[in-house]
């Protein structure tokens, strides 16, 4: 009976694989067609159900096109092969069993279009009625021709098998020439900040529109968390495996009006396809490596360094004649030696090994009513930093619906969760109202001649002396009061005290401590009612629901008490914060298509609207004393709370229209007009209407597919494709409240509340417009073993969104105004070849690069830096130098300009020539014989740069080192950028290698900054080993030099040069090796397992852990490292069942 009833699963099996089969056979590439999918039945099964309708084929003058379509690797012939004219699947035939096939045409046909299962589709243009011979080549390759008859800039992505925890990494390995993508660390899920041909922004968003299955959805690209170096990444929320396709749209994205300037991410999910019932289970699984760090000194080096140090205060002399500060005392024999005098590397066990696991389960199906895709996801990765790891589970069902033979609904719903433990990650900009609590920073800046273990204290009765044991049960500094405390040994040289980073693993562990929380739940329907055959009518309403609640404590144990100027004293600290958007779009549109013989017209109109509520609320205190129970309550020093309510609704009109000729010329335009509730009532530019101020966004793209021609007759040409156009776009993230005069609630004295302006109104704000230009061309060539790319653009962003400087009278320092211009330029080339092609071996290769350079033509003329010339006596004399535009304070003060005729976010700083090793050099740099350091302090105007301390380029020459003597010292802009790929195959096995590099970027290493400034306490780089010591001493590394010696200082350790390094680089992100395991079972149709490498080695001379850094959405936080946890070496392994 059991028997039986498993040969009745397996026949039933059986009949379903053959259905999918058959399926698969048959399935066409509709961007290739233009036919009204309710006249054409595709599903063999729903034939037999359903009979399809009549046909209404228009009488044409006709042709006959016949050929042979054979195996490019074999040269033997395909039957089965599907031939049909292009764009038009009315005409069709099969070829025969050697490959011949015969189809009539209407005469005005230039190309056909080929396919069948296991190949990539063909396209070939008809030079005359015999002959017309076709290569096809198998779905291993690439494939060449995407959609023949568009004319826009689109590159595409398809995950399949995939590990990445985010779109952004699918993206960044293939398609990285198109989008630049720059990593945010070694965090799970965190994604990459995009960038899409370039810049087009400063102070708004500037990376890409992102729209997921036609919904527009708010990245909340500039919300904050309440952990350092963390971002919510909205992306996370989606599981690749549930992902199609990834589209960059680059031109036509006036289609999405005042939102499409910095390009578009277009995001499909999976639908329905097969009426036979798909089973896709993937189980896979992996692990990281702990990540290499900086090398610090050891403990033999800091105590010489420390001591060194200590020399150079104000008052060394008593500092340094105190006996009972510890680590200066080399007698054994003293009870505490012990405790000063370990070697410690702290940051050795703040990393692990990590690993990942993943489990997907999809299922689609259906019948001539609904077709379905359902799916089911689980990923667990812990992060190479201790106690940090993410979780997330995914459901989602998306649905197609045949109400009637008219109207069709797709109904989707989809749920997301994923959770975070965390920790502070990478160095904080500022330390002014926190303690130091990333774990990560600790590891290197705490004395190594501390132990992370405590030392106990006994008495010796026999001997009569105090004895000190560690034990290792119980973490060194629990308790900062105590008596002694080693950790505190930095209060007595103008620092504060340092946590032990194992404290605040151990004790900030729990879902109410530091635990992150996003949940999301999207409802997305669309009806659509065909009117007519040329005539569709459809709308797509969504809602979603986006929540997040994120907790911080910093543990009571293990940290210091530190003074805050305007708090008090504080240690732990206890921080909250809930967040919760709801989107309601919708997007009304009528679409006409028609072909008229040779004539192919295709016309849309619509409405889109689009609402968004985000509101947000943040709570936190300080000095709780009780680890086990870190609640928010009024006992909590300090106690501070906030929020905000944000709401702004758009709303959109668009049209857009295309013509096509013979398939061979192509015209598109499209104009939007959209208007949102942050544009300012005055704004100059746009229409009025119904009392709001709408932007007007228009587009015209034109093709011209010169292989098509009939003259065109260069047989090593297969596809030969010009493409330009012009279009306007706009961006609209704008501050919410810029068109608002408004106060804010400010505290005074921690005690009171007041009332402070904190913007003035300007009714002309509007949307940033972007003014592009852009040619492309593309070609197919040698027998389409060869295809290249290339695209030119250039573009100009008017209204620019900037700061304005107004009177102090005001009590602020700018508005804000749309008074800018911003330039930017750029190409983006790709390369294809096939290199080997046999019936076994397969290898292809490949590349992208893409390059842009922009420059800031147009800045408001109160924007100005004045930079003044110093005279003989220190005081200020002429102005050397007038800049029209404005600095901005990234991990420094005033070292990110932003001016006319300047790149977006250059560096700026001092340049160096080294350090000077002796005083011979010294005394003859400057116009007065010693370069001069000014004081500003009247009767001591300045200090000499002597003998170890840095050569700073006097660039005015006016024999001092000021702020007149400030360039620009680096660029975080890339000169090139993208991918290099090649995957090689043999019979089962396919091996895929990619590659990503950027190069002439330079990087801000503010990590290296603080590791070697040589004025502080903490623990520096092994760099500062080779610090100048003595006179003739050739070295980079200047003198050690407390900033309390206020004859000797004179700022070795400000922005220069010295932090920027070369951030180019050739780095290996993915090896993957697959097998798909040879299989004759009827309940199985495929068994695919795997293994790839990640992050293998990276070719650079940057200095840092990781050359791929981005500490921030904004673009003036590009290519800065703020010390984030790195990507380390991964790999993943897996299998794919087919069920």
């Amino acid at each position: 009976m059991k028997d039986n009833r498993k040969n009745q699963l397996m026949h039933w099996a059986l009949r379903a694989s053959v259905c999918l089969f058959m399926l698969s056979g048959t399935t066409v590439l509709v961007a290739q067609d233009d036919v009204d999918d309710a006249e054409v039945v595709e599903d063999d099964s729903a034939a037999v159900k359903k009979k399809p309708k009549k046909l209404d084929i228009p009488t044409y003058e006709m042709k006959s096109v016949s050929g042979k379509v054979v195996d490019a690797a074999t040269g033997e012939g395909l039957g089965g092969v599907r031939v049909q004219a292009l764009n038009n699947r009315l005409y069709t035939a099969m070829t025969e069993e050697d490959g011949s096939y015969t189809i009539s045409v209407p005469k005005f046909v230039t190309s056909l279009y080929f396919e069948v299962t296991g190949y990539n589709g063909m396209q070939r243009a008809i030079k005359s009625e015999s002959s017309q011979d076709v290569k096809m080549y198998s779905s291993a390759f690439k494939s060449v021709y995407k959609d023949g008859v568009s004319i826009y800039s689109v590159s595409e992505a398809h995950p399949v098998n995939t590990t990445a925890l985010t779109a952004e990494s699918d993206i960044e390995n293939t398609l990285n020439g198109s989008v630049r993508t720059i990593s945010r660390g070694g965090v799970p899920a965190q994604g990459a900040a995009m960038f899409i041909q370039g810049i087009n922004s400063l102070n708004s968003n500037a990376q890409p529109l992102v729209v997921v299955d036609g919904v527009i959805w708010d990245m909340q690209y500039d919300r904050t968390t309440v952990h350092q170096g963390f971002i919510n990444n909205v992306l996370n929320m989606i599981d690749v495996d549930d992902i199609a396709d990834i589209k960059v749209v680059k031109n036509g994205a006036a289609f999405y009006g005042a939102k499409g300037s910095n390009g578009v991410i277009e995001i499909t999910t999976n639908r329905g396809k097969s009426q036979a019932t798909r089973i896709n289970a993937r189980i896979y699984g992996g692990f990281e490596t702990a990540p290499n760090y900086v090398d610090v000194m050891n403990a033999g080096q800091y105590r010489s360094y420390l001591s060194e140090l200590i020399g150079t205060y104000k008052d060394s002399e008593d500092r340094s004649s105190n006996f009972h500060i510890g680590f200066l005392n080399e007698d054994p024999s003293y009870v505490y030696y012990p405790l000063y005098h370990n070697n410690t590397d702290w940051s050795k066990n703040l990393y692990r090994t990590a690993f990942t696991q993943n489990y997907k389960v999809g299922v689609q199906g259906g019948d001539d009513v609904a077709m379905y895709n359902l799916s089911l996801g689980y990923t667990k990765s812990d992060a190479t930093a201790r106690m940090t790891n993410f979780d997330r589970l995914n459901l989602r069902f998306n649905t197609d619906i045949t109400i009637t033979d008219k109207l069709t609904a797709s109904f989707d719903l989809a749920y997301g969760r994923s959770t975070y433990n965390l920790r502070d990650n990478g160095w904080a900009s500022s330390y002014n109202n926190d303690n130091i609590s990333s774990p990560n920073v600790l590891g290197l800046i705490q004395a190594p001649f501390l132990s992370p273990y405590s030392y106990v204290v006994t008495w010796d009765p026999v001997n009569l002396v105090n004895k000190v044991a560690m034990d290792k049960r119980v973490y060194s500094g629990k308790y900062f009061n105590s008596d002694p405390n080693p950790f505190l040994f930095a209060q007595n040289y103008d620092s504060y005290a340092l946590a032990n980073p194992y404290w605040i693993l151990k004790n900030g562990k729990g879902n109410d401590k530091n635990y992150m929380e996003q949940t999301q739940f999207m409802l997305n329907v669309t009806p659509k009612y065909v009117v007519n055959k040329n005539l569709t009518i459809s709308d797509r309403f969504s809602y979603i629901l986006n929540r997040t609640s994120e907790k911080y404590y910093l543990p009571y144990s293990g940290t210091p008490s530190r003074f805050i100027e305007g708090l008090g004293s504080v240690s732990s600290s206890v921080k909250s914060q809930y967040g919760k958007e709801t989107t309601v779009f919708n997007d009304l549109r009528a679409e006409w298509k028609k072909q008229m013989g040779a004539h192919f017209l295709d016309a849309m109109a619509g409405m889109r609207f689009s609402s968004y509520t985000y509101s947000n609320t943040y709570v936190k205190g300080y000095n709780n004393t009780n680890d086990k129970l870190p609640n928010l309550s009024y006992d909590l020093s300090f106690l501070d709370y906030g929020g905000t309510n944000d709401t702004w609704v758009n709303l959109a009109y668009y049209l857009n229209a295309s013509y096509n000729y013979r398939n061979r010329y192509f015209v598109n335009g499209t104009v939007s007009m959209e208007s949102s509730s942050r544009f300012g009532k005055e704004a100059d530019s746009g229409l009025k209407l119904f009392g709001v101020r709408w932007g007007l966004f228009p587009s015209l793209q034109a093709g011209w597919l010169i292989s098509s021609e009939d003259w065109f007759n260069a047989d090593w040409v297969n596809s030969l494709k010009l493409t330009a156009g012009y279009e306007m776009t706009g961006n609209d993230d704008i501050d919410y409240y810029a068109t608002r005069t408004y106060f804010q609630n400010v505290k005074f004295l921690n005690n009171s509340t007041g009332l402070q302006l904190a913007n003035i109104a300007n009714p002309k704000i509007q949307w940033e417009t972007n003014h592009r230009f852009n040619v492309g061309l593309q070609a197919n060539l040698l027998d389409n073993r060869l295809s290249l790319g290339a695209e030119v653009y250039l573009s100009k962003t008017s209204n620019l969104l900037t700061r304005k400087e107004v009177s102090y009278l005001t009590g602020l320092a700018n508005m804000w105004t749309n008074e800018g211009e911003l330039q930017n330029n750029g190409v983006e080339v790709s390369v294809s070849g096939i290199l080997v092609n046999s019936k076994d071996w397969k290898w292809q290769a490949g590349f992208t690069m893409g390059h842009y350079a922009n420059k800031i033509t147009k800045l408001p003329s109160t924007d100005k830096i004045n930079l003044y010339n110093i005279d003989e006596s220190g005081m200020t004399s002429t102005i050397y130098k007038t800049i029209n535009g404005f600095t901005t304070s990234v991990y420094g003060k005033d070292n990110v300009l932003t001016a006319k005729n300047y790149a977006a976010g250059v560096f700026y700083g001092y340049k160096t020539k080294g350090v000077f090793k002796d005083n011979a050099e010294a005394s003859t740099a400057g116009k007065y014989g010693y370069l001069k350091y000014p004081t500003g302090v009247v009767g001591d105007p300045s200090r000499d740069f002597k003998a170890g301390d840095v050569h700073f380029v006097d660039v005015n020459g006016d024999g001092w080192i000021s702020e007149a003597d400030m360039v620009k010292i680096g660029d975080p802009n890339p000169d090139i950028y993208g991918n290099i790929f090649t995957s090689l195959s043999w019979k089962r096995f396919t091996l895929d290698i990619n590659f990503k590099y950027s190069l002439g970027n330079d990087i801000y290493d503010y990590q290296r900054s603080q590791l070697e400034q040589g004025n502080t306490v903490w623990n520096q780089s092994k760099a500062l080993v080779n610090r100048w010591r003595y006179s003739g001493q050739e070295t980079s590394i200047p003198r050690l030099m407390s900033t309390t010696n206020t004859e000797e200082w004179v700022n070795n350790e400000r922005f220069s040069d010295r932090w920027i390094d070369n951030g180019s680089y050739l780095k290996l992100k993915k090896v993957r090796l697959t097998y798909q395991v040879p299989l004759s079972l009827s309940w199985l149709q495929g068994l695919t397992v795997f293994g790839e490498c990640n992050n293998i080695f990276t070719l650079t001379k940057y200095k840092g852990e990781d050359p791929e850094v981005s500490c921030g959405n904004s673009v003036l936080y590009q290519g800065v490292d703020a010390g984030y946890l790195p990507q380390s070496f991964s790999c993943n392994f897996g299998v794919t069942f087919n069920l």
